[in-house]
């Protein structure tokens, strides 16, 4: 492996399986690029928005990793805060997991812009009355805001290593110590402006008085509760596979416990946040018993399904059991579920958010996609929305984008302190030191097992 201090910022070798997983991204952001070159030369109309559907799977995606990014921040930042070192393993990757969505959710604004150029107008002509501009803002501070954290956390090391981008930072005991009063200033500051990014994104929909199923007071308070079972699913799913891939340590007693949170954190937003919502509605609506409840509890699409079964009632009878919290595979498989779940909560949103337009008489609205040939009928009563090819190419090349920020960091960045106390007797973190935070050839340590049941309950 090369080393750091012999050459100022170098990215250690990868093995077999890391040049195929930077092949594979790289294969998949260069497809990006070329769907969305193909994108600007003819327009929005190759993608499947029209006038009736004017947002899709650009803001899908952009919910769901403002939310991912939001999460991660807040879930890393709040042992911070509170003084905890238990959780200091984590706090490192959880800023790295939200830098990477950070910058995908950024990105995401462009293709569904048109133009690139469209930019220039939050900064050159804001509007402080649009929360457009607001959420622009935020966005961009959140980003370069998740930089100096990352930094901050780690530049001791990065000095110890004799790296770079230690900028002249010496790694002294008492500059330590500094430096961990200054993360519980981080933090504070870290878990308001998640909070306030995320609540931003959903007062954009719920200001949006023509969409009956945005116009809603919960919302924003729906948003934050699903950016932290995301973000902690994710930071639970990347821990894991990184543990088992790199030389770095996942605490293994962490899992129940990060397990039970999660498990909370799914009942809190697909139970009681969602009854909360849906409730009243059905009420209004029919004034009926059966009516009500069956316009609650049974929904009226699959993304619904999707949305509460997959991400709801499976991760919580998953996490609910302690004997089956206490299986590191129990505990993936739930987080996976989450996050799928919350990804088509976001489908949800926008399809009922535009299948019923506001306009419902005929002949309706027209969908303004009469020259592109492809429809006859110009007219629309109801929203009608399927992605092209297009949009997923571009959408997969800049989540690619997020995950190759997230392998080279790990590379470079030392994600684990050597400082920390061992987790457990069979299991020394002494030997995962800062200047060889991965292994060369990506290969499973020896001693550990995937599957292991972790010992003790939370």
């Amino acid at each position: 492996m090369s080393s750091a201090s012999d050459a100022g910022v170098v990215v250690p070798r990868f093995g077999t399986r890391g040049k195929a997983w930077l092949a594979l991204l790289g294969v998949l952001i260069v497809a990006g690029l070329g769907a969305w070159a193909y994108q600007l030369q003819q327009g929005l109309a190759v993608t499947g928005m029209d006038n009736v559907f004017s947002w899709g799977l650009y803001i899908m995606l952009f919910v769901l990793f403002i939310g991912l990014s939001a999460g991660g921040l807040i879930i890393s930042s709040a042992p911070k805060f509170f003084h905890s070192k238990r959780y200091d393993s984590l706090a490192a990757l959880g800023v790295l997991l939200s830098l990477g969505c950070i910058v995908v959710a950024g990105l995401l604004i462009l293709p569904d812009l048109g133009s690139p150029s469209r930019v220039t107008g939050f900064l050159t002509s804001p509007d402080p009355r649009s929360p457009m501009v607001w959420d622009f803002g935020i966005v961009l501070l959140y980003g370069l805001f998740n930089v100096g954290y990352l930094w901050l956390l780690t530049r001791r090391d990065l000095a110890k290593m004799g790296s770079r981008l230690a900028f002249g930072v010496e790694d002294t005991p008492a500059g330590r110590e500094r430096d961990r009063k200054r993360a519980f200033w981080a933090a504070a500051i870290a878990m308001p402006l998640a909070v306030g990014l995320h609540s931003v994104t959903g007062w954009i929909f719920a200001t949006q008085i023509g969409r009956g199923d945005w116009f809603n007071p919960l919302v924003a308070p729906m948003f934050i509760m699903k950016a932290l079972v995301s973000g902690l699913a994710l930071l639970l799913v990347t821990g894991i596979l990184v543990d088992r891939f790199t030389r770095f340590r996942f605490p293994r007693e962490l899992v129940p416990e990060l397990g039970k949170l999660l498990g909370i954190f799914v009942a809190v937003h697909v139970v009681y946040l969602v009854a909360a919502e849906r409730l009243p509605h059905a009420w209004a609506a029919h004034f009926e018993f059966w009516s009500i409840t069956s316009a609650f509890l049974v929904g009226d699409t699959i993304h619904f399904w999707l949305w509460t079964l997959i991400g709801g009632v499976l991760p919580i009878a998953l996490l609910a059991v302690p004997s089956l919290r206490r299986r590191i595979k129990a505990v993936f498989v739930a987080s996976v579920a989450a996050i799928v779940g919350i990804l088509f909560e976001g489908v949800y949103l926008i399809f009922t958010g535009y299948h019923d337009l506001n306009i419902d008489a005929a002949p309706g609205v027209t969908t303004g996609t009469d020259y592109t040939g492809l429809e006859a009928d110009i007219w629309a009563t109801t929203g009608s929305y399927t992605p092209t090819i297009v949009e997923v190419m571009v959408a997969v090349g800049l989540v690619a984008v997020g995950a190759l920020i997230v392998t080279l960091g790990l590379r470079v960045v030392p994600i684990q302190p050597d400082d920390r106390t061992p987790v457990s007797a069979e299991r020394d973190d002494t030997t995962a030191t800062t200047a060889d935070p991965v292994a060369t050839d990506g290969g499973r340590r020896p001693e550990d097992e995937a599957d292991a049941e972790v010992t003790g309950d939370a």
